[in-house]
C-alpha cells in the first residue's frame, strides 16, 4: 500500500505572480535537491491562486512549508 504525501498548500503572496512564484519553488526544489511527488495547481475564492506540493518525506514538506509559508 503507497503511502500518502505530505501534502504542503501555497498561496500565492501580494505582488508576487504565480510564475514568479513557480519559478521560486523550482530553484528552491533543486538547490536542496529535494522532489516533489505530486503538484497541483488550486484557485479559491478566498485565498486566490496557489498550489498543493506533495513530498514523500515529512520532513522534506516541513522544510518547503518554512520556506513558502
Amino acid at each position: 500500500m503507497a503511502l500518502s504525501p505530505f501534502i504542503v498548500h501555497v498561496e500565492k503572496k501580494r505582488g508576487l505572480s504565480f510564475g514568479e512564484l513557480m519559478r521560486d519553488a523550482r530553484c528552491w526544489l533543486d538547490r536542496y535537491e529535494i522532489e516533489a511527488i505530486s503538484f497541483k495547481p488550486v484557485t479559491s475564492a478566498t485565498t486566490g491562486v496557489g498550489f498543493d506540493i506533495g513530498f514523500s518525506s515529512e520532513d522534506d514538506a516541513r522544510h518547503f512549508k518554512q520556506a513558502f509559508s
